[in-house]
C-alpha cells in the first residue's frame, strides 16, 4: 500500500493527517509527502526556504516519512490564476504517476485559505476517471485555523470518515513543534493544547479517545475482475 499527502505548505501536512501519517507508517504502509509551496516568506521574516525544508524533514522522520518531496512554487499567495493551476495540476499528476498512490490525503475545497482551495481542486481534478490511475480513494483534512474558519455558506467541512489516532496524538503534537514558527499558545488551534483539543473532539464524534477526521471526495472499487482494488479507510 502507497499513501500521498499533498500540503500546500511545511505544517499543513502534520496540522491535517499527522497523527495519520505516524500510524501508517507504524503498519509500514510507504508514504510520500509532497509540499507544494513554501508558505513562509510571506508570513515570517527570517526563514528561509532552505530551513522550512530541513524542518519539513524533521517533522517527516518524528511521524516516520523518509520520501519528502518539494514543488518547488516558492511564495505564499501566488498559487490562484490559469497559469499557475496548470502548474500545479501538473506538478500533482506527475507526483501521482511516480509515487503510485492507492490514497491520497489533501486539502478540503471549501478551506478558507486559497492556496488549500486551489490544491484540493488540483487533487480532484488529477484524480478523475480513478480506473485509469493507481489511486481508488481520496481523502481531504482539515487544517486547524484554516479550514473551520470558512463560513458555512461555502462548501462546509462535515467528515465522513475517522480514523483512531489515540496512540499517536503526542507524535503529532511533537512534529508539529518542529515547525517553531507555526506553533502558537493555547488556545489558538494551532497548539499543542488545539491539537488535542481538536483530536479529542472528533474522538468523541465517534467513541473514541481521539481521532482525526476527513471528507471523503472519491472512492473506487473495481468489480469488473480485472484485479482486486483495496483501500484504507
Amino acid at each position: 500500500m502507497r499513501v500521498l499527502v499533498i500540503a500546500a505548505h511545511p505544517d499543513d501536512e502534520v496540522l491535517g493527517a499527522g497523527a495519520t501519517i505516524a500510524a501508517l507508517t507504524a503498519r509500514g504502509v510507504e508514504v510520500t509527502v509532497l509540499i507544494v509551496a513554501e508558505g513562509v516568506s510571506l508570513r515570517h521574516d527570517g526563514v528561509t526556504l532552505a530551513e522550512a525544508r530541513a524542518l519539513c524533514h524533521k517533522a517527516s522522520s518524528v511521524l516516520g516519512v523518509t520520501d519528502v518531496r518539494f514543488g518547488g512554487l516558492a511564495v505564499d499567495g501566488l498559487l490562484p490564476g490559469d497559469g499557475p493551476q496548470r502548474v500545479v495540476v501538473g506538478l500533482v499528476e506527475q507526483t501521482i504517476r511516480d509515487v503510485a498512490p492507492q490514497v491520497v490525503y489533501s486539502h478540503h475545497p471549501g478551506d478558507v485559505h486559497v492556496d488549500h482551495r486551489m490544491i484540493a481542486q488540483a487533487v480532484t481534478y488529477a484524480t478523475r476517471l480513478m480506473a485509469m490511475r493507481s489511486v481508488v480513494q481520496v481523502l481531504h483534512f482539515e487544517v486547524p485555523s484554516s479550514t473551520e474558519q470558512q463560513t458555512g455558506l461555502i462548501a462546509p467541512f462535515e467528515p465522513d470518515v475517522f480514523h483512531d489516532i489515540t496512540p499517536y496524538v503526542d507524535l503529532k503534537c511533537e512534529a508539529l513543534e518542529t515547525y517553531r514558527y507555526e506553533v502558537y499558545d493555547a488556545p489558538h488551534p494551532r497548539s499543542p493544547h488545539g491539537v488535542r483539543a481538536l483530536a479529542a473532539y472528533r474522538g468523541t464524534q465517534v467513541g473514541v479517545f481521539a481521532a482525526e477526521a476527513f471528507v471523503l471526495g472519491r472512492q473506487f472499487t473495481d468489480f469488473s475482475g480485472r484485479g482486486a482494488v483495496s483501500c484504507v479507510s
